[in-house]
C-alpha cells in the first residue's frame, strides 16, 4: 500500500515584497490555521515516510509545518509540483519517490494542479472531480505502485474539520497526560 496525503498549500500573503508569485509566503492568519490544521492530519493520516512540495514558498512552508507535525518527516522540494503542474507528470514525480514499502508520501502544492492530480489517481482523468481548500487535504490508498485510476479515497477533509480532529486529539492527549 502506498497513502498519499494530498496537501493544499495554507492561506498566503496577497502579493511577495518583489511582486513574484512563488515568493508569496503564509500569511500569519494562514499560518496559524495551519499549525492546527497539521496538528489533525497528524491524527487523521499515517505519517509519510517522506514529503514532496512545490518549490513556491508557501507550499514551502506548509510542508515543514506538516513535517513536524508528524515528528519530522523529510521534505524534499519536487518541480513538478510547480503551479502549473500536470496530472500525469505529478504522478510519475510520485512513482520516482516511492520506496517499496517504507511509508507513504505527502504531496503539497496548489490547486486547480492538486484536485486535478487526486482526481487523477482515482479515476484516471485529468479533468477535476475534487478540489481542496486552502489547507484542506485527501488521503489517497494506492494499492500498489501508483498508477493512474488505482487509488481509492480514503477521505477529503476541508481545514476546519482537520482543526476538529487536531482539537480533540490534544484534549485526549491533555486526558490521558
Amino acid at each position: 500500500m502506498h497513502p498519499c496525503l494530498v496537501v493544499r498549500h495554507a492561506a498566503a500573503e496577497h502579493a511577495a515584497s518583489p511582486g513574484l508569485d512563488a515568493e508569496r509566503e503564509l500569511s500569519a492568519e494562514g499560518a496559524a490555521t495551519l499549525a492546527r490544521v497539521a496538528a489533525g492530519l497528524a491524527a487523521a493520516a499515517p505519517a509519510p515516510a517522506l514529503s514532496l512540495t512545490s518549490p513556491y514558498a508557501r507550499a514551502r512552508q506548509t510542508a515543514a509545518a506538516v513535517a513536524a507535525a508528524f515528528g519530522g518527516v523529510e521534505v524534499t522540494e519536487e518541480p513538478t509540483l510547480a503551479a502549473g503542474g500536470t496530472p500525469a507528470d505529478i504522478l510519475a514525480a510520485l512513482v520516482a519517490h516511492c520506496r517499496g514499502d517504507a511509508g507513504g508520501i505527502a504531496v503539497i502544492g496548489h490547486e486547480p494542479d492538486l484536485g486535478r492530480f487526486a482526481s487523477y489517481g482515482l479515476a484516471g482523468t485529468s479533468r477535476s472531480f475534487l478540489s481542496l481548500r486552502k489547507g484542506g487535504a485527501c488521503l489517497l490508498e494506492f494499492p500498489a505502485l501508483p498508477r493512474a485510476g488505482n487509488a481509492p479515497l480514503v477521505w477529503a477533509l476541508d481545514p476546519e474539520h482537520l482543526e476538529a480532529l487536531g482539537a480533540r486529539a490534544r484534549r485526549r492527549d491533555d486526558a490521558t497526560a
